[in-house]
């Protein structure tokens, strides 16, 4: 409980859930790879990020695997198969260890409905991630994979980093190898610096 407390305060998550719904949350941990929720499947509960990244994918009518969002601390999951009371959309994967506080269904009908300070988070939150997903779907759908890496650095400042080749390549939605090769060839066009951790635009 002690640990649930210190991210309720850190992340300031009393000014949306009452004091009756602290003690109701469960913490849980999740190795990098390990699927958080399977879409088709059900859930039961709200998934609050309070350490680590997870991504958002599905599989198009095509069969490509597409990478709709990244998701950080302080942002959610869960959230739309509460509102709509639907099995899961798409898959949840930890891209690193995370840790997430779990909002149980049950619980949220029983404390939250009548919470302003929680419906407007919630709709915060899902319209960030639908915007995010229409952008990697047409990112996906009309740009080549070159394009798509000279966007995301322009619309970046002309500068990104990442932790690994591996995380950026999912960020983008690009495989690791074609990601390779699109870098390489930008670096020896001059258009582009790569150190360990970073990207620049010249």
């Amino acid at each position: 409980m002690k640990k649930i407390e210190k991210y309720i305060n850190f992340y300031h998550l009393d000014e949306i859930l009452s004091k009756e719904v602290h003690e109701k949350l469960l913490i849980k941990h999740y190795k990098k790879g390990e699927y958080i929720l399977e879409a088709h499947k059900g859930a039961n509960s709200i998934y609050f990020i309070v350490e680590g990244t997870v991504e958002v994918s599905c599989i198009l009518d095509n069969g490509n695997q597409i990478c709709l969002n990244i998701l950080r601390p302080l942002e959610i999951f869960g959230d739309i198969e509460y509102i709509n009371k639907e099995e899961v959309l798409f898959d949840v994967v930890a891209k690193s260890d995370v840790v997430v506080l779990l909002l149980p269904f049950q619980i949220a009908r029983e404390n939250l409905e009548e919470n302003i300070n929680f419906w407007r988070f919630l709709a915060i939150e899902g319209n960030k991630k639908l915007l995010n997903t229409n952008r990697a779907i047409f990112y996906k759908s009309t740009l080549k994979a070159k394009d798509i890496f000279i966007k995301y650095l322009e619309d970046n400042g002309g500068e990104i980093t990442f932790k690994s080749l591996d995380e950026l390549s999912s960020r983008l939605n690009i495989s690791y190898r074609n990601l390779t090769r699109i870098i390489a060839f930008y670096v020896d066009s001059g258009t582009i610096v790569k150190e360990r951790n970073s990207i620049k635009i010249l």
